[in-house]
């Protein structure tokens, strides 16, 4: 089917038997979007998706069971990714860039190794491997329990993906007024219902504790990675990405500075510039 990349109007498409929505953004090779948990579409940073559509076609979408897509949550991450992967082939990308953060990423690291014939380069952006990984450190329970509550605020936001520097909670409070339109209150609202957030939360969980067998595929992962994280991740610390980076064969990694959880929201221009970097060299 024909993309309508001249703007960001909400498409559908049968997927599995499920009406899933999406947006195509910019042009350029698709760089398909995997986003974090709990998260709609409508949850990524307008300046990163402006930032990147001046190189790719910028594919976001919510997964089933998600905001505004029918069917429900995989059980697995492996299904989320089955999901991913078959939205890709139902719109026609061609072996699509995949990003992924934070539970995206986790997604991200299954696709790349079952479909890595399909893909071209992965980005792997505030995320973990299985903590069942040597050297990973576990999310700690203060983060999580912040993450799984019903409604966060714009103070929760802050500690859940900026670091406690006043140049970062000023950069997330910015990224909070984009995302809902010059109010942080909406932006910081959550756009899916508890029965999501529990589903994706059983999913994680499995995936955290290895129990998908996903660490144990990490190493037959061919395409190109790019491992990326901010230097004060409270719920993925830097270790848990030179894990993965370890783990991943010819895995690069980037680390930036003064940032937490959405470093890639707080150094948007700079994360972008470096996403487009990696993707035109491979």
């Amino acid at each position: 089917m024909p993309l309508d990349t001249d703007n960001a109007n909400d498409n559908f498409t049968d997927v599995n038997g499920h009406q899933i929505a999406w947006r195509s953004t910019g042009t350029g090779r698709p760089l398909l979007m995997l986003n974090r948990f709990r998260a709609s579409m409508d949850d990524w940073d307008p300046a990163l998706i402006d930032a990147l559509a001046r190189h790719h076609q910028v594919i976001t979408f919510d997964s089933a069971g998600v905001a505004q897509s029918g069917g429900d949550v995989p059980e697995t991450l492996e299904g989320a990714a089955d999901i991913a992967m078959a939205l890709a082939k139902a719109i026609e990308l061609d072996k699509p860039n995949v990003l992924g953060w934070s539970m995206g990423g986790m997604t991200a690291q299954i696709l790349a190794a079952k479909y890595c014939d399909e893909i071209g380069g992965v980005i792997l952006a505030g995320t973990t491997p299985s903590f069942a990984i040597e050297g990973t450190i576990p999310v700690p329970n203060e983060w999580l329990g912040t993450a799984t509550k019903e409604q966060n605020t714009p103070e929760d936001m802050q500690f859940l993906f900026y670091a406690d520097t006043d140049t970062s909670r000023a950069a997330g409070m910015a990224s909070l007024e984009r995302i809902g339109g010059g109010d942080a209150i909406a932006g910081a609202a959550s756009k899916t219902a508890m029965q999501t957030i529990a589903a994706q939360g059983a999913a994680t969980r499995t995936f955290f504790f290895g129990e998908d067998g996903a660490s144990k595929k990490l190493g037959t992962i061919s395409v190109p990675v790019l491992v990326a994280n901010g230097d004060q991740d409270r719920a993925f610390a830097v270790e848990n990405s030179v894990a993965l980076v370890r783990t991943i064969p010819n895995a690069q990694l980037a680390i930036y500075p003064d940032a937490g959880h959405a470093f890639l929201f707080q150094h948007a221009e700079q994360f972008a510039k470096d996403v487009t970097e990696f993707l035109t060299a491979r």
